[in-house]
């Protein structure tokens, strides 16, 4: 323990910025998967190198383009599910999933004058903190056609450089629940919706709460949960948000026309369009104290199930078993998150003293997940009396990098985690009023 107690030397040195400091508002675009071809549900998982954690966005924006194959290929002529999403890594072997983009194929769009591609936007800015230096993306599409249909699908993000009104520091997921079963007494939903809990800082300014919901399954009591509309509800605290799980206007939808049901509205969601987030803002709440959260669907009994003694086929309904065609189970498609947002730390000035900065920094480490050893940047605005500690896991003090008086500018500190295990880390800068926090990897 005197190990991890102690101070370590740090090399910390005044650098100079060598790259050039873009203006507010410069736009840049990020191709990651190009054309990508998918005919399998098996996930695509790729490396990507995004902009580094010191820069931040006003805006961004994600926009998927779905192509087809070329002969003797075509598009899948069935609506799938899509869904892209970040892998942070928490160990050398696990990773925390974290969906930004949903979207369901369409039907055939490449006869009876189909348009042959289709595109969606998507504002991901509340994801920035997660797209920074190393990423690592998973795209899937849940088909099974295993021939030389499919799908070609490119996802390119724009970022415009810029200070937010508000920063996205931290992403939680609360749920996240690719097949929830809905209407069987037996396994009921709130069996598999516990109560989550997140923390908050002293600093935290409010919470953006993200749903992205869609039903499915059919020839179900009441047709669900694809064509049955439901209210869904989120309790934070004593408060809670209601809305119905509704998506109206699919027969307006621009990509189209396609072939089969495309023009009905379903649970959330439309064939052929990108499915858009359930959100809602809360500041009701004590910065410091953790918030609680949960998630309430409209009580629902699916009469229509194998494991309902009661059912008769042709009585009940037609077929009392699940027949992967026209009778399938009710379910869930549920990924629900917790934004949190703090006042921005990360301008500097744009003209004049370029690269000096205004407000406090604490970047992202690079590279990070590392090993053995990694660098922390940050800046100071004023001179004052500074500290930047690393933490394990349980809150003990791993190294004290930096415990000093420095002057403005912009820093940089090495640790060295050569004596230490694999494993998730924390670290601290200390300056004035302000504590700031980032976590890191290392992997051995």
């Amino acid at each position: 323990m005197s190990q991890m107690r102690s101070v370590f030397f740090a090399a910390l040195i005044l650098y100079c910025a060598t790259s050039v400091v873009a203006d507010p508002g410069d736009t840049t675009t990020i191709v990651t998967f190009n054309r990508e071809f998918f005919n399998w549900a098996d996930p695509h998982v790729a490396r990507f190198e995004f902009y580094d954690q010191s820069v931040t966005f006003s805006q961004v924006t994600l926009r998927i383009t779905l192509g087809c194959p070329g002969s003797p290929g075509d598009c899948d002529p069935w609506d799938r599910l899509g869904h892209l999403s970040v892998r942070v890594p928490t160990s050398d072997t696990t990773y925390d999933r974290f969906e930004i983009a949903r979207f369901i194929t369409p039907y055939d769009i490449t006869g009876s004058g189909g348009p042959g591609t289709c595109s969606w936007n998507y504002d991901i800015t509340a994801y920035q903190t997660l797209l920074h230096d190393s990423v690592t993306l998973s795209l899937a599409i849940t088909t099974w056609i295993n021939d030389a249909r499919g799908w070609l699908i490119t996802a390119a993000f724009e970022f415009i450089e810029g200070v937010p009104e508000l920063f996205p520091y931290r992403v939680v997921n609360l749920w996240d629940i690719g097949y929830l079963i809905y209407g069987d007494p037996d396994n009921p939903p709130e069996s598999h919706l516990p109560m989550a809990t997140v923390p908050t800082d002293s600093y935290t300014e409010s919470i953006l709460i993200r749903a992205v919901c869609t039903g499915h399954g059919q020839g179900n009591t009441n047709n669900a949960a694809e064509f049955s509309n439901k209210w869904h509800q989120i309790w934070v605290g004593a408060d809670f948000f209601r809305h119905s799980l509704w998506r109206e206007g699919c027969a307006q939808n621009p990509c189209s026309p396609q072939l089969g049901t495309w023009p009905y509205d379903r649970a959330g969601w439309c064939p052929g369009d990108k499915v858009d987030p359930w959100d809602n803002t809360y500041s009701n709440f004590a910065p410091g104290d953790p918030v609680d959260f949960a998630y309430e669907i409209e009580p629902y009994t699916n009469h229509c199930r194998p494991n309902n003694p009661n059912c008769r086929d042709g009585v009940t309904c037609s077929d009392c078993d699940y027949n992967y065609t026209g009778h399938t189970e009710p379910n869930y498609c549920l990924a629900v998150q917790a934004i949190l947002y703090r006042e921005p730390v990360s301008a500097v000035e744009p003209h004049g003293d370029a690269g000096l900065p205004r407000t406090a920094v604490l970047a992202q480490n690079y590279p990070n997940p590392f090993n053995p050893s990694t660098t922390i940047r940050f800046d100071l605005p004023v001179a004052g009396q500074t500290r930047l500690t690393v933490y394990n896991i349980r809150g003990e003090t791993v190294a004290v990098l930096v415990d000093s008086r420095l002057t403005r500018g912009n820093y940089e500190a090495t640790f060295d985690g050569s004596n230490f295990a694999s494993g998730v880390y924390f670290y601290t800068l200390e300056y004035g009023n302000q504590r700031l926090t980032h976590k890191m990897l290392l992997i051995k």
